[in-house]
């Protein structure tokens, strides 16, 4: 018997849809790594292992993709091991018209987003200097975004935080369409909505509050 990994964090709910968010931490899994992927990942997945420069990338690799089978396994009533994931002509991972599903992870912090009536994206970032963030606000965020930006420093938060809370809104937007960092500055989310995870991540304990992140719906 596999182990589990993670834990559902709670629902996100706007007017015409909502998702489940779950969570796990990379380094409580740690231990069960070699049998999460004897297990758990498909033969594609385990021979992506061999891509990962380190043990530790490769750990959290395993962990991801053993979290997002888990659940899948468990709204599709299969086993982990059995959950067939393809990937659109844009990148983008998917199991079926009828179920999305996203994944991010940052730090030692790994946050899902699974819903059943909406494509979704989620995004996380753990709290952090930005090295150059005055040069990444001004390359890879709109002009709207970056209004956001400086309305939040503004307020008091400091430049990095500011550009970590817009980016991850954005990040977790364009996942939610499906279209990678090359659509950061021209992507149209008109009709992306998009919610702050802040306060559900803080119940996920430990150092939850070091971490920043968003759950798009398109």
């Amino acid at each position: 018997m596999h182990p589990n990994v993670g834990a559902r964090l709670g629902t996100v709910r706007v007017r015409s849809g909502a998702a489940d968010i779950w969570f796990a931490w990379v380094d409580q899994h740690a231990d069960v790594v070699a049998t999460l992927s004897r297990d758990v990942l498909s033969d594609a997945e385990r021979s992506r292992l061999g891509r990962y420069r380190n043990l530790a990338s490769a750990g959290c690799y395993v962990i991801t993709r053993a979290l997002v089978r888990r659940v899948l396994g468990e709204h599709l009533a299969i086993p982990p091991n059995q959950v067939t994931v393809r990937v659109t002509d844009l990148g983008k991972p998917v199991v079926s018209d009828d179920l999305h599903f996203n994944v991010s992870h940052s730090g030692d912090l790994i946050v899902m987003a699974v819903s059943a009536e909406r494509a979704v994206g989620v995004d996380v970032e753990r709290r952090r200097p930005v090295v150059r963030a005055d040069a990444l606000i001004a390359r890879w965020l709109t002009p709207v975004e970056q209004q956001e930006v400086r309305r939040l420093t503004a307020d008091g938060v400091n430049v990095s935080d500011a550009f970590l809370r817009v980016w991850s809104t954005k990040e977790s937007g364009l996942k939610a369409i499906g279209v990678g960092i090359s659509g950061a500055t021209t992507a149209d989310l008109t009709n992306v909505v998009a919610v702050a995870l802040d306060d559900l991540l803080t119940k996920a304990t430990r150092d939850a509050d070091r971490y920043v992140g968003s759950v798009a719906f398109a």
